[in-house]
């Protein structure tokens, strides 16, 4: 059986491999390993390095006088090492926070693991009942590295995103860390990193309702007062996170002005993407989208056209299911990360844009959650069968369009209501798979 120690060093070999190989494709071969993304990284890096650097001669735009940055500043500032160590210093970076999100996972796994595989906590016990949590504890420690190996650790994918310069894992981070911080107990700390996850990207502020509920079953009767649903733990809790929020939000304000509060976050809640991509709502605004010669009038969309098209939409089903589900799901201590994947699961489902990339939010929660499904052999099988051939439909139809040139923007759209449909399917299998201790 392998050991978590052991998979931890085949993780770091496995990525540092990567970042190696990567270097020698992008070397020899057109098509590079590298993603854009990271590209556009370090030049926003070097433009906060070097503001004269700037092709636009904007020095005060900072980072984002490169085109497509729409990205924390902090990113750019977690790069300075590219221009004073090693361009390679940002996948190893995103390779190292891979690692400590696999060692949190396993922490958590561990504190509370499937109630097949617990140690007892009755006492006294007599020597058979020690030595047969010993055995448990050996178990959970075995299972825990052999999911985490699995699906995290020494996932090639996982690897792959990472060290093609993805800074997902970044954001898994301070996701991943606020998860342990919270079930360990330490809640300011794990207040601090829920407002550094919120403004690295600002898609975590959904967990919120799940956590302010999960503080009540906590807490249920913490601090001096407490009125209906609101405790002192939640306002504390709110203040140090939002603190947080707020002073990297002035901070970055104070340095890089209106163009940080315009790319980081405004661009992403009115952000109109015709191009194609999972979402339902993209064939829509392909359809209402400007013309890129103007001198070629457009048929006027229609109303339903307009409405779906619309980047605050998706906000009314995104947010209310997502806030639903969190105050339902977190209703016990261990049920924090089931609820928060679901939450985000239901996030990414039903997002104006979606891509694959969206899939890695929450795929760092499938360790903890896999566990504790309770679902047959065949039953698993056809969930899993649904959701793969979902997706195959729409990505042969994506090769189609994007490869082919042939103009299936329809089947595509018709593909990625199926695709959402069998997601949904799907994870109301997982939600009633779920076994609660």
């Amino acid at each position: 059986m392998l050991s978590f120690q052991r998979a931890v060093q085949l993780g770091i070999a496995l990525r540092l491999g990567l970042i190696v190989y990567g270097e020698y494709h992008d070397r020899h071969s057109a098509l590079k390993y590298t993603d854009v993304d990271y590209r556009v990284f370090s030049d926003a890096t070097k433009l906060v390095w070097s503001p004269t650097a700037s092709a636009s001669g904007n020095q005060a735009s900072g980072p984002y006088g490169r085109d497509t940055y729409r990205y924390t500043p902090l990113l750019a500032l977690l790069l300075v090492p590219n221009e004073l160590l090693h361009p390679l210093w940002g996948k190893l970076l995103f390779s190292i926070c891979d690692i400590i999100v696999g060692q949190l996972l396993y922490k958590i796994f561990c504190q509370f693991p499937p109630t097949s595989i617990r140690p007892s906590d009755r006492k006294p016990k007599d020597a058979a009942g020690n030595a047969n949590d010993t055995q448990l504890r050996s178990q959970v420690e075995s299972s825990a590295a052999a999911w985490v190996s699995t699906i995290w650790l020494l996932n090639p994918m996982v690897a792959n995103i990472s060290t093609r310069g993805s800074a997902e894992s970044v954001l898994g981070f301070f996701v991943v860390s606020s998860l342990a911080l919270l079930l360990s107990g330490r809640e300011g700390v794990a207040a601090v990193m829920f407002g550094l996850a919120v403004h690295f990207k600002i898609y975590p502020i959904v967990y919120s309702i799940s956590i302010l509920r999960w503080l009540t079953i906590r807490h249920p009767q913490s601090g001096p007062w407490r009125t209906g649903w609101l405790s002192w733990r939640q306002v504390r809790f709110a203040v140090i996170s939002g603190g947080t929020f707020l002073a990297l939000g002035l901070a970055m304000h104070s340095l890089w002005g209106y163009p940080f509060l315009e790319h980081t976050y405004l661009y992403h809640i009115g952000r109109r993407d015709h191009r194609h991509n999972f979402s339902l709502y993209f064939y829509p605004t392909y359809l209402s989208y400007p013309a890129a010669d103007s001198t070629i009038p457009m048929p006027s969309p229609s109303g339903l056209s307009k409405l779906l098209s619309s980047p605050l939409l998706s906000f009314v089903p995104q947010m209310g299911l997502t806030g639903l589900a969190g105050y339902l799901l977190a209703s016990k201590i261990e049920d924090l990360p089931f609820a928060w994947f679901v939450q985000t699961v239901v996030f990414v489902n039903f997002n104006k844009v979606c891509t694959s990339q969206y899939f890695m939010w929450y795929m760092w929660f499938l360790p903890l959650v896999l566990p504790r499904l309770k679902m047959t052999r065949l039953s698993a099988f056809v969930t899993l069968a649904i959701w793969v051939a979902a997706q195959a439909v729409w990505l042969s139809l994506a090769y189609r369009l994007e490869f082919l040139g042939e103009q299936v923007y329809l089947s595509l759209w018709i593909a990625g209501a199926a695709f959402l449909v069998a997601n949904n399917f799907v994870l109301i299998k997982l939600i009633q798979a779920y076994v609660r201790s």
